[in-house]
């Protein structure tokens, strides 16, 4: 099973943008949430699919403070400590362990961590997932010896779970006082990502403007149970709303081209990218592309130019919210207080009298970057 993952390029300078991108595929990868305890309670992911969450004690407080809640005894760098646990069980004293899954579905395989008990710390563990509300033991032990890390590895099967938050929580009890203590120490979540299978292999989606329209074209190398393309547009990268569908080949191992047509797109930098669904109702969607049509840019200018030694006007409609920047022809900025009217003109007060010669005003606005040249005689 192979996922795809699209790398383009892109470059935007008031000129028609033609982007394209390749799809590449990965395979199914193993993963590891650990938390380490090493002065830290943070949790970390070697997958992008997880994000974890710091490691809690729930119960009361950790009265463990002197000298402090970390320390070594045979840790793999140090370990939590942590007091008071109760004489007989109970569901509110545990140290608990959270990560969310960001997308992909994926496999839960096994569970590990290290303990180590003080002399007159508890002795008995239970563990639990939220898997089942935590209700039932995923497993119970005894630690019989002290003064030593124990390492445990508890195997299970949670198989294709998906965008749901999973915890694991370690009950501790039987302490013989409230001195007892318990090391916690490099707690660990592993499985595997599972691949997405796609309905289609896509081997380049591209844009350009072309009359005041945008004309999109992608290619296809194979397609399995394929329904249809839907194409969808943003101006903002974030909030995508579909414009078209084209109806997709179903079962193919050739090369397939297709083509879409935006009769109307907005003014400046548009944002595209294809949701490819199967017959089964199951999607995914690209990474989107750019495509601007410099036809539609506002004129941006200079005016007067030659310019005053003490302000630089620039014509620049719609501008109030670009970002603007002035530099000597050699590259050094030059300090500025900046006044817009309602005309449509914005004034670069420099702090000090220009001297003569040549300067550059860069104009920054919603992928636009252009350079006006200047001269102060």
């Amino acid at each position: 099973m192979k996922r795809n993952i699209p790398f383009f390029e892109s470059s935007i300078v008031a000129t028609a943008a033609i982007l394209l991108f390749v799809f590449n595929a990965n395979a199914q990868e193993p993963f590891h949430v650990k938390w380490t305890m090493d002065y830290t309670q943070a949790g970390v992911s070697d997958h992008a699919n997880f994000t974890p969450t710091d490691a809690v004690l729930s119960g009361g407080p950790n009265t463990f403070t002197l000298p402090t809640v970390y320390s070594g005894g045979d840790a793999i760098v140090v370990g939590y400590i942590v007091r008071p646990w109760p004489v007989a069980f109970s569901t509110s004293r545990y140290m608990e362990f959270t990560f969310t899954a960001n997308s992909f579905k994926y496999n839960i395989t096994s569970i590990g961590f290290r303990l180590r008990r003080s002399n007159n710390g508890p002795n008995s563990i239970k563990v639990r997932t939220s898997m089942d509300g935590f209700a039932a033991d995923l497993n119970a032990f005894v630690i019989s010896n002290n003064g030593t890390f124990n390492t445990y590895n508890i195997p299970v099967v949670y198989n294709t779970l998906s965008n749901n938050t999973f915890t694991l929580r370690i009950y501790a009890y039987n302490s013989i006082d409230i001195h007892g203590t318990l090391w916690f120490d490099e707690i660990s979540v592993n499985g595997d990502v599972l691949a997405i299978i796609l309905p289609v292999d896509i081997t380049y989606f591209k844009g350009h403007s072309e009359s005041g329209q945008t004309a999109l074209e992608w290619e296809t190398s194979w397609e399995k149970n394929s329904r249809e393309f839907v194409v969808e547009r943003s101006g903002d990268m974030k909030n995508f709303t579909a414009i078209g569908t084209v109806v997709a080949s179903g079962e193919t191992t050739g090369r397939i081209s297709y083509a879409f047509m935006d009769n109307n797109p907005p003014a400046g930098i548009s944002y595209y990218r294809l949701k490819l669904i199967d017959r089964d109702g199951r999607f995914t969607t690209c990474q989107p592309i750019s495509v601007s049509d410099p036809r539609k840019w506002a004129d941006i200018r200079i005016a007067p130019n030659p310019a005053s030694s003490k302000t630089i006007s620039l014509i620049a409609p719609n501008g109030c919210d670009a970002i603007l920047t002035l530099h000597t022809a050699s590259g050094a900025s030059v300090p500025f207080r900046r006044e817009d009217d309602a005309l449509g003109h914005i004034h670069l007060i420099p702090i000090r009298a220009l001297v003569s010669g040549i300067y550059f005003v860069t104009y920054q606005k919603s992928g636009r970057k252009e350079h006006l040249k200047v001269l102060v005689p």
